[in-house]
């Protein structure tokens, strides 16, 4: 491939942005320099306005001091009321707000490089330099975005020198959510096969669902905060049979929320998170699924790399994927259509 000659009003637009970023953070250009807090703040914060509410909705940003430690703890853990007769010695006793889980966090570094061509910064030469600065940023952040979800759902393990080509949805980049109950609580996920439709395991996904949640704690399971992830191929296969059924309407069972369509199954309000894994199903608080960062770690280095007519963003901050209470989650993996024609 012939080389790509940046144009001489996208190499002012680039020059312009970059000498203005490293002013302000104090570091001489292709130097690495520390993110402020505020700064990562607003990463994460437009990031959900670019188009990533769901990380609005789990407590993706949170923020501890070391490596390693105990849960924080983010959502009501229980029963709070009770009553007790202090007449005599006893005293009333407060009750923790937090669960007691025996597991901890163990942030591990994760480096998010990204590389931008020469011909995508030339689309936007005539851009005002305040546009510029914002169409670099948002499409730096949501590289990083959208990574930090696909870790969470199929995040398996944390490997020294990772594999995209084999990894493509970041397996070993971290432990992912799904990855965490099974290492920590293996009996609220299922990964053996479960086939839902007239014949199978269950008659629909409502079923399975009302099923499920049967096994999240009696103290969470009516909690009207719990809601349904679900795989986008099973939305379609019930949808499917939703509408081939005739006899209901289909408008009338769903709802928007954000601009991302609802459905109600099992008596839970039902959302398909982006790049949820198909055939997927859990039950658990938003508030429930956490992102974990170091403060302070968040590193940053720009360069210029003309031998491959490029800019290249190499981010790197210590994150952990957390589940906070795992008395309140509960999954399946695989759930398939019932096929009455196999053997």
């Amino acid at each position: 491939m012939s080389n790509y000659a940046l144009s001489e009003t996208g190499r002012k637009q680039l020059e312009s942005f970059s000498q203005r970023m490293h002013e302000t953070v104090g570091a001489d250009q292709g130097k690495q320099f520390a993110v402020a807090p505020a700064a990562v703040q607003k990463l994460f914060e437009k990031a959900v306005e670019d188009g990533m509410p769901f990380l609005g909705k789990i407590n993706s940003n949170v923020a501890v001091t070391e490596k390693v430690g105990e849960k924080i703890g983010l959502f009501v853990s229980g029963l709070v009321a009770g009553r007790t007769d202090t007449s005599g010695s006893t005293e009333r006793q407060a009750r923790s707000l937090h669960s007691l889980e025996k597991f901890g966090y163990a942030l591990k570094q994760t480096n998010a490089d990204v590389a931008l061509k020469y011909s995508i910064i030339d689309q936007w030469k005539h851009v005002a330099a305040g546009k510029f600065a914002e169409l670099y940023a948002s499409a730096i952040r949501m590289a990083i975005a959208n990574d930090r979800l696909r870790i969470g759902w199929y995040g398996t393990s944390a490997a020294d020198t990772t594999n995209p080509t084999d990894n493509p949805l970041g397996e070993d980049v971290n432990i992912g959510w799904f990855q965490k109950i099974r290492n920590e609580a293996a009996t609220q996920i299922g990964d053996d096969e479960i086939t839902i439709g007239e014949g199978g395991d269950f008659t629909n996904l409502d079923s399975l669902v009302r099923a499920l949640k049967d096994s999240i704690d009696p103290v969470f399971r009516n909690d009207p905060r719990l809601r349904v992830l679900i795989g986008s191929n099973l939305v379609s296969l019930a949808e499917n049979k939703f509408y081939t059924a005739g006899g209901e309407k289909p408008s009338e069972k769903r709802h928007l929320d954000g601009g991302r369509l609802l459905d109600t199954y099992g008596g839970l309000q039902a959302e398909t998170p982006p790049f949820f894994p198909e055939n997927a199903v859990m039950i658990t608080f938003y508030s429930n699924l956490s992102i974990y960062r170091q403060e302070g770690t968040w590193r940053r280095t720009i360069i210029d790399n003309p031998k491959k007519d490029q800019i290249e963003d190499f981010n790197s901050f210590n994150e952990d994927y957390i589940v906070e209470d795992y008395r309140a989650i509960a999954a399946e993996t695989n759930v398939v259509a019932f096929d009455p024609d196999a053997e």
